[in-house]
């Protein structure tokens, strides 16, 4: 997948779907722009408040001390997203180095996952569910 690009129409995200947005990638951790995932507009359902999502992955090793952030905003500006409450993922199963975030209520439109920081140079996978 592209990293995260300013690029309507967007890739968009409905219940029962599972989008890949890193694949064996090795984003360099940073702030923005090319350390996140290519963004999600997650399409609400009218009786739901919220937009419950979750994100899993893994790394094709040990990825040292790291943390990914789930980010959300309302509007599709690098500068806007912001790191959700809860959404700092920074521990993976010691046996395969898979991690999963659940029940994230999110309520604005746009989400992404930013490498903040990977100690060890390995690539990582990541899909973004509803």
């Amino acid at each position: 997948m592209a990293p995260y690009t300013f690029s309507p129409p967007f890739l968009s995200l409905a219940p029962g779907e599972v989008v890949k947005v890193w694949n064996a990638e090795t984003p360099s951790p940073g702030v923005g722009g090319a350390s996140a995932s290519q963004q999600l507009a997650l399409l609400r359902v009218q009786t739901q408040s919220g937009t419950p999502f979750n994100v899993s992955g893994f790394f094709s090793g040990a990825p040292g001390t790291f943390e990914i952030d789930v980010q959300g905003s309302n509007d599709d500006v690098d500068t806007h997203y912001n790191t959700l409450n809860g959404g700092q993922i920074n521990t993976v199963d010691s046996t395969n180095n898979t991690f999963n975030l659940q029940g994230v209520q999110l309520d604005t439109p746009f989400v992404r996952l930013l490498m903040r920081t990977r100690g060890n140079s390995v690539a990582v996978s990541a899909w973004i569910g509803r």
